[in-house]
Formats: C-alpha cells, structure tokens, sequence
C-alpha cells in the first residue's frame, strides 16, 4: 500500500516523510497527474496543493475516477480541501478547519486559499500568504488580542487585495495609518507569540498525514456506485487516453503519444488505420455463417455501411459522405473505392469519442513495434524538456501551426494536408498541431529510426477477413540513437 502526497508550498517532502516515512510525495497537483500516477486500490492519494494558475487544475472526474477503482482519496489544506468539499458526497475524505469551512460555507471563494510560489526546482517557495490563513489567525485571536469588530476590520483590509499581494505583512501596512493600527499592533505581537497559528493549511496538511499515517478513521460518505453512472464522459475518456500509459525511463509514456508517433512518422501507418477501421465497420455486417461469411474485408465493411443506410445501394458515397472526399478524388476514382475511403475517414469508434482512444488491437499484436514508439515518444518528450530547460522562453504549446504544417506537408508529399490526416487516424489539423508540436524537435534532430519505420510493410485489406493473421511481421527497432530520457536539473 503506498500513500502518495501532493503538496507545495504547504509542506516539503522532507516534513511530509517525517510524519509518513514511506510516503511518496510528488508537487502540487495539476490536471492529468492523477491519471498517471496508477495507484493500486489499496492505495491512499492525500491532496494537499495544486496548481490553477500556471497550468489546468486536477479535474472532479479524475479524482472520482480513483475513487471508484477503490483509491482513498484525502483532501486538506488547499486546493485538496476546496475538491474535498466539493466530492464529499461522492466519497473523498475531507480533514481540517479549510476543508469545513468550505464544506459549511463559511467560505466560499476559491481564491482563499491561493498563494503566490516559486516553481518546483525552487522549492515551491511562498511568496504570499492565503486568506484563510489571516482569517483563521485573526479568529485566533479573539478574545485574546482582538475582538470580534477588530478581527472583521483587519481581515476586510487584506481580503480586497489579489490573492498574489495577501500577507500579514500587508495587512500590518494597510492597517498603519488606520483606525485599526493598535488592533494591528496587538495582533502582530498575539502571532509573535503563536506562531504555528499563522498557517491554517499547513495545520490542516500536519493533520491530514498523521491521519493518513495512523489510520484513524475519518468521516467519508460512503461510495455509491449508482451515483458515478454519469462518470464515464467524452471528457474523461480523452483525459485517460491522454495520460494513462507505461513506464519508460523513469517516465510515463502515454499510449496516445506512442500512437501518435507511428500516426505521423509510419509510412504503413494509413494501410493499418484503413485495415482496423474496416475491421470495426465490418463487425456489424451479417452474422457470422450468413451468405456473407466468406466474403473480403471490404465487401463485409461495405455491407454494414448499406445496412445502416450510410451507402447507396450502388455502394456510391452520400452527398454527406462526399464531404470527405477531394475533387480529384471523385474525379478520378470508381465508387466503390470512394465509399471506402469516406467511411474509413469518417468512422468513429463510438458516439462523441475521438477516434483511437486505445491501440488497435492489429498494433498491439506487434510488440516490437509498439516499443520503438513508446521510446521515440519518450526521447520526444526529453528533448522538450531539455529545451525548456536551456531556453525559459521556450514552450512546445508555442511552435507555430506553420511550421508543424510545413513539416508534415513535406513529410507525407500530400496535396490535401486535413485529408492526409484522416488517412492516418487523426481527427485533423488540430490534433495534428497538438501531435506535431510534441515531435517536431525529435524529427529535426535527425534521430528518427527511420529505416526500420520504413521497412514496416502495408497492411492488406482487400482479401482478409477479421479471423485472419493481424499483418505483417515488423523487425526489431534499433533504438540505441534515440537520446535518452531527461535527467533532473539544470
């Protein structure tokens, strides 16, 4: 059973293993980590911090999902107490005085809790102190330094301010000059005296771990699986493909950029796409001992488009269909093969679903093949890193659509770049960007295994069934020119 933790600037990982010895910490969580992360059901995921501003926050359904494979998933302090809040209902432990008040509604902006930090490499480092913090000090010390009229007062001067510029520093400047200055130089002698009372997220976090350490049962609404009927979504389907994968190199290497890989630099790659397409079409035509049994792939793929009246009964493609089709194409090809090449361009493998939300089964039956992509995919993202690293300017999202378009338009000597793509698997240019942008400094750095990408034979179509053997045989990838996976620091 491992615990893993993810926080800064609330708590370091040395004070995190100090109170949970085997505990894995990782940063702040952002959008996507937790689907990487693979924990066992046995496994507990404390939410402590996460990011919001420099990158997309972690997503409700991601941490529903660990839920419902069996993850316990705790939340306190920061942005783990606002998602704990808000997922209670649904089985996420909430642990502390942040993760109540939102829970009640005595808060409610979620800029509470923000603080300005430095990134990973320097520590997380606060800059800014968060509000709940002020306003937990201040009720603190009622009684004591403050009354309750003061403690309004001092926590309405800071709470007016952006999140970036909160701090008891501010507050003792804003109060100075003020009718509030004596209430201000008490409180600023109380927190002297008090010190651990100034950060309310780090309690809750110090909390949170023994809890997790120990095991005392916490309060958590028990998970009902009739509830995560509506889990599965578009949205999370894309968010797994996107980030789930295997481990390379110290690195997790999603299938999607595996795939990705061969759909762009796999010269037999539109041969496989049409040979898995016209296998799925297909397992809807006749059943199996029908008159239709022993006919070809693309006689039984063009018998369930006619039965779901997506064709002619000349097999001839729709005015919609045609829409996939260039003009040269219908100027110079016989229907037949146009019908072909529109539902193997236009088919989805399930309503609302990007196409290739999972590796064909015709790849996954080419092992070889499958870890050259995942390796080259793993010395793309190296690559990037490194860039990065040398450049502070630089950032993959930022490469110019031209020059990816440019890049691919030679590559693939197509006339029709959006045709091209769908011929290999891609919803677009969009997502030829989104892939090109990934792999466009590994394609330039003259690495690319490409003679064993082109001794990949084509995938025939025309005269095998489904039952018949998966394609060719693919040879062994020499991969020793790759550069390696990115190493830490600078």
């Amino acid at each position: 059973m491992a615990t893993h933790v993810f926080a800064g600037p609330t708590i370091d990982a040395d004070d995190i293993r100090r109170i949970v010895p085997d505990a894995v910490p990782h940063p702040p969580v952002r959008h996507g980590d937790l689907l990487r992360l693979r924990p066992g059901p046995a496994d507990t995921v404390l939410i402590l911090d996460g990011l919001f501003f420099q990158a997309p926050a972690v997503r409700h359904k991601e941490i529903l999902h660990l839920v419902r494979e069996g993850v316990r998933v705790v939340g306190a302090s920061s942005m783990g107490a606002l998602r704990a809040a808000e997922l209670h209902p649904y089985g996420v432990v909430g642990v502390g005085q942040v993760f109540q008040w939102y829970a009640d509604g005595t808060v409610v902006a979620d800029d509470e809790v923000a603080v300005a930090h430095l990134d990973t490499d320097d520590g997380h480092a606060q800059l800014s102190d968060a509000l709940v913090s002020i306003r937990y000090g201040l009720l603190s010390a009622i009684g004591e330094a403050l009354d309750q009229d003061e403690a309004d007062g001092l926590l309405a001067l800071v709470r007016d301010l952006p999140f970036p510029r909160r701090s008891w520093s501010a507050l003792w400047r804003l109060a100075e000059h003020g009718g509030l200055a004596a209430a201000a130089r008490r409180m600023r002698g109380w927190l002297d005296a008090h010190p651990d009372q100034r950060d309310v997220k780090r309690l809750d976090a110090v909390r949170a771990l023994h809890l997790v350490h120990d095991g005392t049962p916490v309060d958590a609404a028990p998970v009902d699986v009739a509830r995560y009927a509506t889990l599965d979504t578009v949205y999370l389907a894309d968010w797994r493909w996107e980030n789930e994968g295997t481990e390379l190199g110290g690195r997790v290497v999603t299938d999607y950029h595996a795939l990705g890989f061969l759909r762009l630099f796999l010269p037999a790659y539109p041969s496989l796409h049409r040979r898995a397409t016209l296998d799925a079409i297909a397992r809807d035509a006749a059943p199996e001992g029908s008159s239709h049994a022993g006919a070809t792939l693309v006689e039984r793929a063009l018998e369930a488009a006619r039965a779901r009246r997506v064709l002619g009964s000349d097999d001839g493609p729709t005015t919609g269909m045609r829409e996939w089709l260039s003009a040269e194409e219908q100027a110079s090809l016989l229907d037949r093969e146009l019908a072909v090449r529109a539902l193997v361009r236009s088919f989805r493998t399930e309503p609302g679903v990007r196409t290739g939300h999972r590796v064909p089964s015709l790849l996954a039956a080419q092992p070889a093949l499958l870890r050259l992509a995942r390796t080259c995919a793993a010395a793309a993202g190296a690559l990037n890193e490194t860039a990065m690293r040398r450049n502070s300017g630089f950032q993959v999202e930022h490469i110019r659509h031209d020059l990816v378009e440019t890049f691919f338009r030679d590559r693939w000597d197509c006339p029709d770049l959006e045709i091209a793509c769908w011929d290999r698997g891609l919803t677009g240019l969009a997502q030829l960007h989104e892939l090109g942008r990934y792999f466009l400094l590994l394609a330039r750095s003259g690495k690319l295994p490409e003679e064993t990408l082109n001794a990949v034979p084509s995938w025939p179509d025309g005269h095998r069934t489904p039952g018949d053997p998966a394609g060719p045989s693919v040879p062994a990838p020499a991969t020793n020119a790759l550069p390696g996976p990115a190493t830490n620091g600078r």
